[in-house]
């Protein structure tokens, strides 16, 4: 995983998530406007980069496809620190058995 930058705040992806992640931006690039924009204020994160609360749109409009992909992103950074703490459990259970 990789912390990139989305609205000015750190966000843990993987490439396939930001590759996702730019090709919306491009979807949505109609001068004026730029894709990154659609995903200004929807969002907080934590120090760690893993979004911890999704906003609906308030002064800006945004599509329906930003915001489930960050609904998806989400969900996965949540799944990946699970499976890493089961990891980690495991980890230490199997260390354990192996000192007696």
């Amino acid at each position: 995983m990789t912390i990139r930058v989305v609205d000015n705040k750190k966000v843990e992806m993987t490439d396939d998530e930001w590759n996702l992640y730019a090709k919306i931006c491009k979807s949505y690039a109609i001068p004026p406007n730029r894709g990154e924009d659609m995903f200004i204020d929807l969002f907080e994160t934590d120090d760690h980069g893993t979004i911890m609360f999704l906003k609906p749109p308030s002064k800006r409009s945004t599509s329906f496809e930003v915001f489930m992909f960050l609904m998806a992103l989400q969900q996965q950074q949540h799944i990946r620190l699970m499976y890493a703490q089961v990891e980690d459990l495991c980890k230490q259970f199997k260390e354990k058995i192996g000192d007696k």
